[in-house]
C-alpha cells in the first residue's frame, strides 16, 4: 500500500491534535440531547475554529469529528439520512484547517460495531471525501479486530486505538497487526502514566508504529498539564510512538508543548 502518511512515519513521528469534544462541551455541547458529530453541519464554524487551533499549535495529522457518524448512531437524533452529508463536511471542514500537506484521519467510533452495514457506509463516504487514514477510536479488542476484518485491504491505513488493552499485551497486539492495522495504540487512558506504561508493554512485543492519545485526566479531577504531556514526548519516542496527541480534557496547549518538545529533539 503506498500511502504518504505510512511514508512519513517510517521517517519521523506526527504530531496529533487535542480533544474535540471536551471543547464542544465547553461551547454549549449538551450530550444529552446532541453529538459532537452534528455540529459539522449545525455549527461548522466552531469545529473549523477548534482545527485551527490545533493546526496553529503545531498538530500535523487532524481527527474528523465523526466519531459517532454513523446512520445507527446518527438515528437516534433522527439524522440517519445526514451521515453521507456530515461525513464529507467533517473532512472537508478538517481539510480546510490542516491544508494539503497535513493529514486528516478518518474517526470511527465504536457505536457500529455490530452494525457492518452502517459501520462500512461510514468508511466508504470518509475514504471518498479523502482521508489519508481509518483510526478505529475508542474500541475494544475485539471490536477493532472485527472492523479490520471489514477493511481488510481497503485502499487507506486503518488504525487501530484501543482504550483498554487485555492482557496478554503481545497476543492483543499481534491480533491487530494480523488483521492489518497499520499503527496500533490507545487513546482516553486516564492521563500520560498509564500511556506510558502501555507504550513500554508494547514496545517490548513489537516494532509496530504505535499511537496515544491519552485524556488529561477524568472529568472533575486535576487536569494533567500541557508540560506533563510533553515531558513524556522522549520516552513515548524511544518506545516507538509515532502518532502523539491528546484526548478528553486537553487544548491546543498541550498540542503547543509537544510540539515544542518535538523541536527539541
Amino acid at each position: 500500500m503506498k500511502s504518504r502518511l505510512l511514508e512519513t512515519l517510517g521517517r519521523r513521528p506526527i504530531l496529533l491534535d487535542a480533544a474535540m469534544g471536551t471543547r464542544l462541551i465547553a461551547q454549549g455541547l449538551n450530550l444529552a440531547d446532541d453529538d459532537p458529530a452534528l455540529w459539522v453541519i449545525n455549527h461548522p464554524l466552531e469545529v473549523l475554529q477548534i482545527h485551527q487551533a490545533d493546526t496553529e499549535a503545531g498538530a500535523e495529522a487532524l481527527l474528523s469529528n465523526t466519531f459517532g457518524a454513523n446512520r445507527f448512531w446518527l438515528d437516534r437524533f433522527g439524522q440517519g439520512p445526514e451521515t453521507a452529508t456530515i461525513n464529507r463536511q467533517a473532512v472537508e471542514l478538517a481539510r480546510q484547517a490542516i491544508g494539503p500537506v497535513g493529514f486528516v484521519l478518518g474517526t470511527i467510533g465504536p457505536t457500529a460495531s455490530d452494525h457492518p452495514q452502517a459501520l462500512r457506509e461510514q468508511a466508504e463516504v470518509l475514504v471518498q471525501s479523502g482521508v489519508d487514514a481509518l483510526l478505529l477510536e475508542t474500541h475494544s479488542l475485539d471490536q477493532a479486530c472485527r472492523s479490520l476484518e471489514l477493511f481488510r485491504d481497503w485502499p487507506v491505513p486503518i488504525l487501530a486505538s484501543l482504550f483498554a488493552w487485555p492482557e496478554p499485551i503481545r497476543d492483543s497486539a499481534h491480533r491487530l497487526i494480523d488483521r492489518g492495522a497499520a499503527a496500533i495504540g490507545a487513546n482516553c487512558l486516564n492521563g500520560m502514566g498509564p500511556a506510558l506504561d502501555l507504550a513500554r508493554k508494547l514496545r517490548e512485543v513489537t516494532d509496530h508504529p504505535l499511537l496515544i492519545k491519552p485524556s488529561a485526566g477524568l472529568p472533575g479531577s486535576a487536569l494533567e498539564s500541557p508540560q506533563q504531556f510533553a515531558n513524556a514526548v522522549p520516552e513515548l519516542l524511544a518506545c516507538g510512538v509515532r502518532l502523539i496527541g491528546g484526548c478528553c480534557g486537553t487544548s491546543s496547549a498541550h498540542v503547543a508543548a509537544i510540539r515544542k518538545e518535538l523541536g527539541s529533539i
